[in-house]
């Protein structure tokens, strides 16, 4: 039987989808962790979803789909990490469906302990997640405290499993859909979502919110952890800043897609980019209160451009 007719004829019961867009160097630490997973191999399948790169993703995804039968390469000619997300989903095979960032180490216990979750667990998740802890290239700052650490794909909610409060779900780095559910509400919009360097995001936030108000239940999980890379170019005041201004433009675009009124959306970019307290704090002695504050005005910054700018 030839390679591409067994893996025709695999039958995962999870399905690891890894959306990746000229990110190669850092791509092969998480096919590694992939391929030291404690599940067995014909349980899981790995989709490396590749986005329009430019670099030499296509030459790893072709050598470890050769080496490895439960791994498959799949180029996304449509830009944007939503669309590649979709991509995965209709091309996946398994019951589950576990994204994975492009530049995060799963454990080995990853997919089983997630497994374990999504099978034992009552009322049964629909969606499974687990921590995320930074692999800082260089020393963390201090002026990045525990709340800014959002904006770096970080998130920790400590040593016991138990289930995310209303409104709070797993990140991207690290989540994991009953496929047939994620079907369901049509995937990821393809609205929001990172699209080369634009830095657009909430198309996880909107999606949970949906499922959630379907009675969707998000589960965490300690032991299916991933780390996840921080290089040294985001750990700065400008990446931050520019972060948080997208953050604003999408914030805007989804509250157009979930029907908030034109003229609520005029009032609420003018009432938080008008907010003196904010503008004070700049004169604050302590650089983590200026960053923390200035990082909610390019928030705001950015909410009012997508909402007066971009109609």
């Amino acid at each position: 039987m030839s390679l591409s007719e067994n893996q025709e004829n695999v039958q995962p019961l999870i399905s690891v989808a890894i959306c990746t867009h000229n990110r190669a160097d850092r791509l092969i630490f998480a096919l590694e962790g992939l391929v030291k997973q404690s599940l067995a191999s014909q349980n899981f399948e790995v989709l490396i979803i590749d986005n329009v790169s430019q670099d030499n993703t296509k030459e790893i995804g072709d050598r470890y789909q050769e080496k490895y039968s439960n791994f498959r390469y799949i180029y996304e000619p449509a830009l944007g990490l939503s669309t590649a997300r979709n991509s995965a989903l209709n091309q996946a095979k398994g019951k589950y469906i576990a994204y994975l960032d492009d530049d995060a180490i799963p454990c080995e216990e990853w997919l089983e302990a997630i497994l374990d979750s999504l099978t034992t667990v009552e009322p049964s998740p629909v969606c499974v997640g687990g921590p995320i802890y930074g692999l800082w290239e260089i020393p963390k700052p201090d002026w990045i405290d525990r709340a800014m650490e959002d904006f770096f794909t970080v998130l920790d909610y400590g040593s016991k499993p138990k289930w995310f409060k209303t409104n709070k779900f797993p990140y991207g780095a690290n989540m994991t859909y009953r496929k047939e559910s994620l079907k369901s509400v049509g995937g990821f919009n393809e609205k929001l979502g990172r699209q080369g360097k634009k830095l657009l995001s909430q198309e996880e936030l909107l999606l949970n919110l949906i499922l959630e108000q379907q009675g969707g239940k998000f589960y965490y999980n300690p032991k299916a952890s991933v780390q996840h890379w921080v290089p040294k170019e985001r750990i700065n005041p400008e990446w931050l800043l520019s972060r948080s201004y997208w953050q604003g433009r999408s914030d805007a675009i989804a509250d157009r897609i979930i029907g908030k009124s034109i003229t609520d959306q005029y009032q609420e970019s003018l009432s938080n980019l008008l907010n003196l307290k904010r503008v004070i704090a700049q004169l604050w002695p302590q650089k983590k209160v200026r960053l923390t504050t200035r990082s909610r005005i390019w928030r705001s910054w950015g909410y009012f451009v997508e909402v007066w700018l971009n109609k």
